[in-house]
Parts: C-alpha cells; sequence; structure tokens
C-alpha cells in the first residue's frame, strides 16, 4: 500500500466537499480531521524507526518506537471515529470521510511494515507485531465498510473521491502477501505466529473478495457520478487480478512452509483462485447510456457519446488463476 491513497484520493474528498460552514460542529470535526493527518502521520514514522531497529538488533530503542506507533495509531483512530459521530450534514460526512481515509491508508501501509518486522523480532515484540497485524488488516476492511456507507451521506461532489479511496484500499496486496508468506517459511518466527500469520492471509482475501462486490455494486450503482467509473472498472480488474497473483504467490512458497501452515495456505490458495474466476464471470457492467451514472450518449455513438469503461462482462483479466 503505497501513500498515493493519502496524496491524491484525500486531497479529492476533500476538494469535494464544499466550504463548511461556521458552525461549532464543523470546527469540532475539522479539529478532529486535522489530528487523524497529526497522528497517522507520527505513527507512520515511529513505525518506520522499529522497523529499522528491530532490523540491526537494537530492541530496546524498537519497542519504544513500536509502542508509540501503536498509541498514535489508537488516536487516529478515535479522532476519526469521532468526526463521524459528530457530522449530521452532507459537507461535514465529506470530512468524516476523509479523516477515515487516512485511517485506512496508514493502516495499509502498516501491514507491510509489520510483515517486514516479523522476521527480525523476537519473543513478545514478534507475538505483538503479529497480533498488530492482523488487527490492521481487519481495521483496512472495516474503513472500506465504513466509507462505503457514508458515500450515501455526502455531496455528489464528494463520492468521486471517496470511491477513489475504497479503490486504493481494495489494491496493492501483493506485496503484504509476499512478505506474510517469507514469515511463514521463516525459520524465525514462531509457529503460534505463523498461524497469526495465515490467519491475516484469509482476512485480506475475505476482505477483498468483499471489496470486489462494493466495487461491482459501486459500478452498477446510478448514484455514482459517471466519472468515477472508470477508475472503480480498473479496480475491480486490477483485485481479480491479484487474487490471482496472490494465490501464485502462495502457491510458489507453500512447499517451503510447515505443515500446519502449509494446509491452511493451500485452502486460501484454492479459495483466492474460485473467487478470482467467480470475479471475472460476474463482471460489472455500469448503468446504460443516458442514465444517471451511466455514460453520455450521442447519436450513433458519434459527438457526446461516451465509451463505457472496462472490458466485456466475462472478459479475462489478469493472469489465469
Amino acid at each position: 500500500m503505497s501513500s498515493h491513497l493519502r496524496i491524491g484520493a484525500c486531497a479529492l474528498i476533500a476538494s469535494g466537499a464544499m466550504a463548511l460552514p461556521a458552525t461549532a460542529s464543523a470546527a469540532d470535526i475539522q479539529t478532529a480531521v486535522n489530528a487523524v493527518k497529526s497522528h497517522t502521520t507520527r505513527a507512520d514514522s515511529a513505525l518506520d524507526r522499529a522497523v529499522s531497529k528491530f532490523a540491526n538488533g537494537s530492541d530496546r530503542t524498537a519497542r519504544v518506537s513500536y509502542a508509540k506507533s501503536r498509541k498514535e495509531m489508537g488516536r487516529a483512530k478515535a479522532a476519526a471515529a469521532k468526526a463521524r459521530r459528530q457530522a449530521h450534514t452532507p459537507n461535514e460526512h465529506a470530512k468524516a470521510a476523509l479523516a477515515q481515509a487516512l485511517v485506512g491508508a496508514e493502516l495499509g501501509e502498516n501491514i507491510e511494515k509489520l510483515a517486514t518486522a516479523l522476521r527480525t523480532a523476537d519473543g513478545r515484540d514478534e507475538s505483538k507485531i503479529a497480533v498488530a497485524a492482523r488487527a490492521d488488516t481487519r481495521g483496512r476492511e472495516k474503513a472500506i465498510a465504513i466509507l462505503t456507507a457514508l458515500l450515501t451521506e455526502v455531496p455528489e461532489q464528494a463520492r468521486t473521491g471517496i470511491a477513489k479511496a475504497i479503490a486504493a484500499l481494495s489494491q496493492d496486496r501483493d506485496d503484504e502477501t509476499q512478505l506474510e508468506a517469507k514469515a511463514l517459511i521463516s525459520k524465525h518466527v514462531s509457529t503460534t505466529n505463523k498461524k497469526r500469520v495465515a490467519s491475516t492471509i484469509k482476512i485480506s482475501i475475505d476482505g477483498q473478495t468483499k471489496a470486489s462486490e462494493t466495487l461491482a455494486g459501486l459500478i452498477a450503482s446510478t448514484d455514482m457520478p459517471a466519472e468515477s467509473k472508470q477508475g472503480l472498472q480498473t479496480a475491480y480488474d486490477s483485485v481479480t487480478a491479484e487474487h490471482g497473483s496472490v494465490a501464485d504467490i502462495l502457491s510458489r512458497l507453500s512447499p517451503r512452509m510447515p505443515a500446519f501452515a502449509r494446509a491452511r495456505v493451500e485452502q486460501i490458495i484454492t479459495q483466492a483462485r474460485t473467487d478470482a474466476q467467480g470475479m471475472r464471470d460476474n463482471h460489472p457492467t455500469g448503468p446504460p447510456a443516458g442514465t444517471p451514472g451511466g455514460p453520455t450518449a450521442g447519436p450513433n455513438g458519434g459527438p457526446g457519446a461516451t465509451i463505457p469503461a472496462g472490458p466485456m462482462a466475462g472478459t479475462q483479466v489478469g493472469p489465469p488463476a
């Protein structure tokens, strides 16, 4: 998960929200959004330091930075939840969505870093990191669900940005899976934590499958702006392809995993490939031309016509499962 979500999608959400009226509620929500930005930035920097210190054997220093990262993430999530509770108008809900997108983006980045640290931390530190990686993976899926729910509460001009945030959170999971698979074959990771890692991979696969259903629903929705559909189609195709590539990554490394992990991973591989085929077979199409959320129609496909985004239903996208 790269920082492009924070830089791009969150800026789109912010620009899509109209200026908030000068009310106490609006001021409180903006304060909460600012707090989320501050806390996620601090959490990110602290986790970077922790990963680096664990890698060079400075465990005591690493623990301090790791604890700070988790504390800042807790504060960020609390601030985002506060923004949602205080939001009452469409514009305020858009600000709350921005706060949630920031949290989701940081959770996505955390997962890769935590998976990296697993192979260099020891004992209780290793266990805390494995538990955190699983929790943050669940948190990312929750962030997608929250953003999806907020779509019905925000102004239309904010929906494309939120859709972009949902799409970004649903993708880019190959690298984290690669790192988690390496943890499963590492001699330095305990059996208990390998079981946690396998569970984390399963949560991500399940979440991405659910995200594909969310993306398909948004593509078909007449409430989504037409300009959002291309990005949603691209994201759906990416999720489909990633399911196949994740299955390939796990398949390549599974022979080197201990038997208990290999059995669990083989079930995940089968699920990922089956789900990917289902995504290809049920590829979504948007609303017809001329309807709300659909492409604009021109005479005989002439000026004013817009070619529907994405391949036709049933077209295979990405590597074969």
